[in-house]
């Protein structure tokens, strides 16, 4: 059976290469001096939700308690995962925190018509009563903010900046400090999802440490690969990793399906120069149906120009670099149409 995987969030065992985004994650939220919230960019399927499915893990083990900054206080820590691609307004988007409490506390408040005072009542159950900090692992957060800000960007501004005035301090739980931090994953860093919004820098106020998930490096890919491999006798040779690493330039989902490509070939091809010929071939279509099923001139403009750069160092040969090159450049002009 082929082992890698690459359309689903990595759980268990399988999860790589993020101990350090998930070090800083915590440092950040619960483990530092003062509870803080953060903003993971990274491009489309390079591991931002299989990175909060992860952090969502711990609530089995983890046993630190939190001080919010500024009280005596000693609370238990609860991880509360969201996916708020689908909400389009500000109702959806506190309901769905509230859900996720309702799931994991398993609390019988009844749900009023107004998600803001779900979500306060919900926070006033889980930080009064049963004494826990929060960190909100909020999924396709900027996904949310684009479909808010197309109807309305002042209305987008507007939730921001109330937001941000949440994470500092919740009036209507009335204790004077911090009871919740966020960790928001999306495929624009803020600056740039503000700009093509339209929303205005100086109102919209969300304080957030940043963080950017890396590609793979050439040692990393090996290291992804005998993992995945550890229960089987194959195992790919120094060359194959070359050609896997010069194809995808470390890009996770990339490596994922190139290295997928290379397993089942090699079941099957035992001539190098043909095997190298048939998993380039196919990497190259699919790159080119994934770019194009992405959206295209949706995509992020620092996503269009790291794929160009990735183009750019790919050995899938000239002709075909060439069309996708031109495609990107397509997309990238629209993008920056006025």
């Amino acid at each position: 059976m082929n082992p890698f995987v690459y359309n689903s969030p990595v759980r268990g065992k399988d999860f790589f290469n993020r101990e350090a985004p998930v070090t800083k994650i915590l440092k950040e939220t619960v483990r530092g001096k003062s509870q803080g919230s953060i903003w993971i960019t990274g491009e489309r399927q390079i591991g931002k939700t299989s990175l909060l499915k992860h952090i969502q893990s711990l609530n089995d083990t983890f046993e630190d308690k939190v001080k919010p900054y500024g009280t005596d206080k000693s609370l238990d820590v609860a991880f509360i995962f969201g996916n708020v691609q689908g909400c389009e307004n500000e109702d959806e988007f506190y309901n769905t925190l509230w859900q996720g409490l309702k799931d994991y506390f398993d609390f019988k408040l009844r749900k009023t018509n107004n998600g803001y005072q779900n979500f306060i009542n919900a926070m006033t159950e889980v930080y009064i009563k049963r004494k826990h900090y929060i960190v909100f692992l909020i999924d396709e957060f900027d996904a949310f903010i684009e479909t808010m800000s197309y109807k309305d960007a002042q209305v987008a501004t507007n939730f921001l900046a109330k937001l941000s005035s949440l994470l500092q301090e919740v009036d209507e739980i009335d204790e004077g400090t911090k009871t919740f931090s966020c960790v928001f994953t999306a495929n624009h860093d803020i600056k740039e999802l503000l700009n093509q919004n339209h929303i205005d820098n100086r109102g919209s106020g969300l304080i957030v440490e940043a963080l950017n998930l890396k590609w793979f490096t050439k040692s990393q890919v090996r290291g992804l690969a005998d993992l995945y491999m550890r229960d089987d006798d194959f195992k790919f040779t120094n060359k194959e990793i070359d050609l896997c690493y010069k194809s995808t330039q470390g890009y996770p989902y990339f490596t994922q399906k190139m290295l997928s490509l290379m397993y089942d070939a090699r079941k099957i091809i035992t001539d190098d120069k043909q095997f190298r010929n048939t998993v380039k071939n196919e990497f190259g279509e699919m790159f080119k149906d994934t770019i194009e099923d992405w959206g295209g001139d949706k995509m992020p403009i620092r996503t269009l120009k790291k794929l160009m750069e990735m183009v750019k160092k790919m050995d899938l040969g000239r002709s075909f670099t060439a069309v996708v090159m031109k495609s990107l450049e397509i997309y990238l002009r629209t993008k920056l149409m006025p």
